[in-house]
């Protein structure tokens, strides 16, 4: 088939460490090359029979993989990443004819991986319960208050975000959302709402601007890990270890952080009113523009303490 003429509904089978899967669609290749479950040197084939690398099908390669080595490209990267993989995720009804046949539930597909351990399976389970428990639709309860008031904190955040940017490059890595916890593991920009991580070892994972809400993190390690602009409202850190982790411009809104580690971790531009710090270990931890869990902002530089804003 001329690659020139393949409108994205072509057929492929993929073989990646010597295990086939397919056939699927050339979009669903496309956005697999986007989440990271693909490469570009994984072979595929139209009959199953004769190979060659997804590199020699450069209709199939997203544009956004072309630059992605530049500040400004890896950016554009991230976004169609997320973009991509809230797509992706929600479960059609086959019987309904509606919507993109290359947007399936990856989960759905046999042959995808290699057989996983009980644990994995088991982490993917409850996340695919809870994602399917959300609401669809509306505002949750209480958020509107936050909305109508955030236009200061808004600010605040986009502010540190900017400043943050200058310092922090987007990671060259592309997040695994399905990816099961573990030391490192890159869960950028993926949602993780209630998920019950209690006692993971997460050091340093790469987590910034996920969705933690009500995550169950107690006892949980996560030294050197990267929360920056995380939501984590009512997550729970009891007794968790965030030695030197990144959480700036987080939101810790109401967050259970009762004898938690945080030395010399970075709660700059953070969001922490409501939050429980009974116990907290705050050695050396940046509190800059900070918002303190009475809603006062902390003073640029304050160390280990909210020290009040001269006016």
């Amino acid at each position: 088939m001329d690659a020139s003429k393949d409108s994205g509904h072509h057929l492929w089978f993929t073989r990646r460490d010597g295990q086939v899967s397919g056939p699927h669609p050339g979009r669903l290749i496309s956005r697999y090359l986007l989440l990271g479950r693909l490469d570009i040197a994984d072979q595929i084939s139209a009959d199953g029979e004769h190979w060659g690398a997804i590199a020699d099908h450069p209709h199939l390669i997203p544009h956004e993989l072309l630059d992605s080595h530049t500040p400004e490209g890896s950016l554009r990267l991230l976004q169609a990443r997320l973009r991509e993989d809230e797509r992706i995720r929600p479960r059609r009804d086959p019987q309904s004819g509606d919507g993109d046949p290359s947007m399936v539930d990856e989960r759905s597909l046999p042959d995808r991986r290699r057989p996983e351990s009980v644990e994995i399976l088991n982490y993917r389970h409850q996340r695919a319960e809870l994602l399917e428990r959300e609401p669809r639709g509306g505002l949750p309860g209480g958020l509107l208050p936050w909305i109508l008031g955030g236009g200061f904190l808004l600010a605040l955040v986009l502010a540190g975000l900017v400043l943050s940017a200058m310092d922090h490059p987007p990671p060259s890595a592309m997040p695994d959302c399905m990816a099961p916890p573990a030391p490192g593991v890159n869960w950028s920009y993926c949602r993780m709402v209630g998920l019950d991580l209690r006692g993971a070892d997460l050091t340093g994972a790469i987590l910034s601007n996920a969705d933690l809400l009500a995550a169950r993190l107690e006892q949980a390690r996560l030294t050197g890990a990267d929360l920056g602009y995380a939501d984590l409202r009512q997550t729970r850190f009891v007794e968790a270890d965030l030695t030197q982790a990144r959480l700036t411009g987080a939101i810790l809104v109401e967050a259970r952080l009762s004898r938690a580690r945080l030395v010399e971790a970075d709660l700059s531009y953070a969001d922490l009113r409501g939050a429980d710090l009974t116990g907290t270990d705050l050695t050396g931890a940046l509190l800059g523009r900070a918002i303190w869990v009475d809603g006062r902002v902390c003073a640029s530089g304050s160390l280990g303490e909210c020290l009040e804003a001269t006016p």
